[in-house]
């Protein structure tokens, strides 16, 4: 194998597939990332058996600069913390590598490292994704998806399925849902099929998918999403992503959200944020980290206590009350999680009692919705 490629094509592409290289495995064939020449192009591969990531550089003759030229076919696997700090401290913006068995020679400038690699035959093989059938959608509003749902999987393996982030399509939207038992989150959105099929459900482990939102470009690039034999694959630009799915019966949201409210406001959700996250600095403190709402005609009072150290107490002015005052505690963690992830501006909090669980909705949007159980129950 003997490549010339640029340095800061080669860069990207590392730091790309990095991530989805472990940081402890017992497999040391996983540490590295494997590097392919084929005849008009380069493959870069990270995975840790669970989640990967291939970036293609492709050599194009047509530029007057070529980004990769492949002198030679091969695949050699290297260590992914040392050739990514080696690429990126390289002194030169063209990098030559040359194999010879398992010793691999990278040139720069007047630098020349000689590297121990492994053999790319011990590199797992990484699942295929044959059928056509899926739907594309752009980057940002995957990563949107992502973002406003996954953060409320459960982070204990006690029930694996909860670990997950249930993917819904059906009617041309895509449905996202994450819940720990002791919160629910969901978004959905409209995307665009290539071809009509069947309702489709998947359960994707939910950091895999916090970190594909890290992955995703930062605009609106059209991604491709396919799902096949327990396998979700994400490709977009010259990148693709791919991961199992999680075993067993996701439970069924629809069935623990509330219908009628006892009281409903809504608020500004930047006020009620920093409201929230001034209260936390003691709430820290405290076991399940609790803050206590008192709802009324006046106003929103936010208060922790925190024996050792002291309490606050804060109001926050309702840009709309109606019902029955109020009084329940609820997780600050929780809380500034679910408020962080609410689209728009305003905030709308619906509630059954103090022991039942609340909802909490953007005011102009009904595609996101999120349901949270209170810690204790605090009468009035």
């Amino acid at each position: 194998m003997r490549i010339t490629i640029q340095k800061q094509a080669l860069q990207n592409a590392l730091q790309t597939v990095a991530k989805a290289v472990p940081s402890r495995t017992p497999k040391p064939i996983l540490y590295n990332v494997l590097l392919e020449a084929r005849e008009n192009r380069l493959i870069l591969t990270g995975y840790d058996l669970e989640f990967g990531i291939e970036v293609t550089i492709h050599a194009d003759p047509a530029n007057e600069v070529p980004i990769l030229q492949i002198e030679g076919t091969g695949a050699i696997a290297l260590n992914s913390r040392y050739l990514n700090e080696i690429v990126r401290k390289l002194p030169h913006k063209l990098v030559r590598i040359h194999v010879s068995d398992l010793l691999v020679t990278l040139q720069s400038g007047h630098a020349t490292f000689t590297l121990n690699a492994m053999d790319p035959r011990e590199y797992p093989l990484r699942p295929e994704v044959h059928d056509d059938r899926g739907f594309s959608v752009s980057a940002e509003t995957l990563r949107d998806l992502i973002d406003r749902t996954a953060f409320a999987i459960a982070t204990s393996e006690a029930r694996p399925v909860l670990t997950g982030v249930l993917w819904n399509y059906a009617n041309g939207y895509l449905g996202l849902g994450a819940t720990d038992s002791h919160r629910m989150a969901t978004y959905k959105t409209e995307v665009e099929t290539r071809q009509d099929y069947a309702l489709m459900e998947a359960v994707i482990p939910g950091k895999t998918l916090q970190e594909l939102a890290r992955t995703l470009p930062q605009d609106d690039t059209l991604v491709s999403v396919r799902i096949e034999e327990q396998q979700l694959l994400v490709e977009f630009q010259h990148t693709r992503c791919f991961t199992r799915l999680i075993d067993g019966k996701f439970p069924d949201l629809s069935r623990i959200i509330p219908q009628t409210f006892k009281t409903t406001v809504i608020l500004d959700i930047e006020t009620l944020q920093n409201c929230v996250e001034r209260a936390a600095v003691l709430a820290r403190d405290t076991e399940n980290q609790i803050i206590r709402l008192h709802l009324r005609t006046e106003n929103l009072e936010i208060s922790s206590h925190s024996p050792e150290i002291g309490k606050i107490t804060e109001t926050v002015e309702l840009e709309d009350f109606q019902g029955e005052d109020m009084v329940l505690a609820c997780n600050a963690r929780f809380f500034l999680e679910a408020l962080k992830a609410t689209p728009g501006s305003k905030v709308r909090l619906e509630f059954t009692g103090p022991g039942s669980s609340f909802v909490m909705t953007p005011v102009t949007s009904e595609q996101h919705f999120q349901l949270m159980q209170p810690v204790r129950q605090i009468y009035l």
